[in-house]
């Protein structure tokens, strides 16, 4: 089975790829990370679709518009006791990562053109399409908005969307440092490795960020897989896969070091 994480770019030929594959070690089981190198959506889909039937796939992307299911008046605006004005403009899915601190771009409905700056949101929809032969999961939720990823999951769906930011979080426990410092990707980093995932060629401290995210997408796809993950959204316009069976009510940074005072 290969699990494929792909971290979308606003630029056309540099979206990026990695796959998990499980190996038995000395120390147990581990998931091998694969990189590939960047590029468009064609080829890309291509790649993973080369898989055949031993393909899993999580996208770091919208799969879809936003229906305006939280629009002014919507009942699921009181299901999830959402205040006036909040939300309107995003997905069920998003709200609910938003309201844990788990802050999500707004996806545009139909009727909208995408701005220059959403570019990337665009050609995640393409990579979806491309990617449609997979089947784009969809739970049977029976009117709830979160719920475990099962065993026999993959029966509803070989292809989710993840969100690497929130699967770092939900990985780690709380909001690590800024994925651009230090501590940041010490942190990420050894959430993968805590995991089992490992990369023969050099170590994951030799990947870029956007790598990384591709494999934090990856491991989501590993969980839709074998269970042990959860979604949140309604499934009639798209659900969020993360890795834990269960999220925190937020997703906090841990405050600042001490320091002491200058005499």
């Amino acid at each position: 089975m290969r699990y494929c994480g792909i971290d979308v770019s606003g630029t056309p030929s540099h979206q990026q790829l990695c796959t998990l594959h499980e190996r038995r070690g000395g120390d147990g089981l581990e998931l091998v990370a694969t990189f590939y190198e960047s590029g468009d959506v064609e080829s890309v889909a291509r790649t993973v679709l080369g898989f055949g039937g031993e393909a899993v796939a999580a996208v770091d992307a919208p799969s879809g518009h936003r229906l305006d299911l939280l629009a002014a008046g919507q009942p699921r605006r009181a299901q999830l006791g959402l205040p006036d004005g909040r939300f309107e403009r995003h997905r069920v899915c998003d709200a609910l990562l938003f309201r844990r601190r788990l802050p999500l771009y707004p996806v545009p409905a139909p009727t909208q053109a995408l701005a220059s700056w959403e570019r990337w949101i665009g050609l995640g929809f393409e990579l979806f399409v491309a990617l449609a032969a997979l089947g784009l999961f969809t739970p049977e939720a029976h009117g709830a908005l979160e719920g475990r990823v099962e065993p026999g999951a993959l029966g509803f769906g070989r292809l989710c969307e993840t969100y690497p930011d929130a699967v770092f979080c939900s990985m780690i426990g709380h909001r690590p440092a800024p994925k651009r410092t230090p501590w940041g990707l010490q942190e990420r980093i050894k959430a993968l490795q805590a995991r089992g995932v490992v990369d023969t060629d050099g170590g994951l401290w030799h990947r870029t960020l956007d790598e990384l995210d591709a494999c934090a997408a990856a491991y989501a796809a590993y969980t839709l897989a074998n269970g042990g993950g959860s979604w949140v959204g309604d499934p009639r316009e798209g659900v969020i896969v993360l890795p834990v069976p269960e999220l925190l009510p937020r997703y906090d940074p841990l405050p600042p070091p001490a320091r002491a005072r200058l005499a």
